[in-house]
């Protein structure tokens, strides 16, 4: 994860302690008084270790979880699953003229989700869109976003 979002041109930062929040993401804009940060919270699993269903992957989240990443926040924060291969060894290929990173990740915004009916029910399941492909286009638009939702002063 951090790799694409150097790759996007944004700092990274790990969130100590623990605030629900597995990353924090920023970079200077062209605007100094705005200070702009995204949130991720990331799901790591080897290929096939997620559930598919239909078009896209579920994944089960604990109900306080789910709390802290649903509805609108001053810092954007999304679900992000990451597949890396089945064998550590198979993650990463090195050349001269490359350096590879094997799978993919995928990310989900709560923004909108409404808490279900819990019920008892400690966890709830969420889908995450094969189409939500995380690309370093994607992270952009993110940040792009969080921008015009700063309120101006």
């Amino acid at each position: 994860m951090s790799a694409i979002a150097a790759a996007a041109g944004f700092q990274v930062a790990v969130p100590y302690p623990d605030i629900g929040k597995d990353l924090i993401l920023g970079r200077d804009h062209e605007d100094p008084e705005l200070d702009v940060q995204i949130a991720l919270q990331v799901k790591s699993r080897r290929v096939g270790e997620f559930a598919t269903c239909g078009t896209g992957f579920s994944i089960a989240l604990p109900i306080d979880q789910f709390k802290r990443l649903r509805g609108r926040r001053q810092v954007p924060c999304y679900l992000v699953m990451v597949m890396v291969p089945e064998h550590p060894r198979e993650y990463i290929e090195v050349a001269q003229q490359a350096l590879t990173l094997h799978h993919s990740a995928y990310w989900l915004s709560l923004e909108n989700h409404l808490l279900p009916v819990q019920q008892g029910q400690k966890t709830v399941t969420v889908t995450v869109p094969r189409d939500n492909l995380l690309t370093i286009e994607v992270l952009h638009e993110f940040f792009d976003r969080a921008c015009e939702e700063v309120p101006a002063s």
